[in-house]
């Protein structure tokens, strides 16, 4: 199945998403600025384009296996848009291409990602098998009193 059904396939996902967050935008890291092979790639003609598309849709595919809810794919969507447009937009004097390599948007969408997977409690299971169990009724309980804010995703 395409959905992650259990916490190691989610630790694998959350690495591809760090791995691709670090690649595309954190090969070489200058001062504050990092530099990867989106920055890098901009500068040759098709490339740049390609790899970006490329990465966003990894970076889209892993958040949506991890389950990330409807809004946070959509904002990340955006930012990669924006990314693959900043890098593809005809700038004259190579303004377009410096704007790519100073926007990290891989990083950003990654980011947006990764703190929705830390703000969603897993369970393994289905929402049948997993109601029963004290985990759940402590969470449940935790989030009727207001105590907890993190949604619930049920991996089976």
């Amino acid at each position: 199945m395409f959905f992650a059904r259990s916490h190691i396939e989610l630790h694998n996902i959350r690495a591809s998403i760090e791995r691709t967050k670090r690649l595309s935008d954190n090969v070489i890291k200058i001062g504050p600025i990092g530099v990867g092979l989106d920055g890098l790639l901009t500068w040759i003609p098709w490339a740049g384009g390609l790899y970006s598309a490329g990465a966003g849709l990894v970076l889209l595919s892993d958040g949506f296996r991890a389950r990330c809810a409807p809004m946070v794919l959509l904002e990340a969507t955006m930012v990669l848009l924006a990314d693959l447009a900043i890098g593809i937009a005809p700038v004259p004097g190579g303004l377009g291409k410096l704007a790519d390599v100073l926007f990290s948007g891989h990083k950003w969408a990654a980011d947006l990602m990764i703190k929705h997977m830390e703000e969603t409690i897993y369970f393994e299971g289905s929402r049948k098998d997993v109601v029963h169990t004290p985990e759940y009724r402590e969470i449940l309980s935790r989030i009727k009193d207001g105590k907890e804010r993190r949604r619930v995703v049920f991996l089976g």
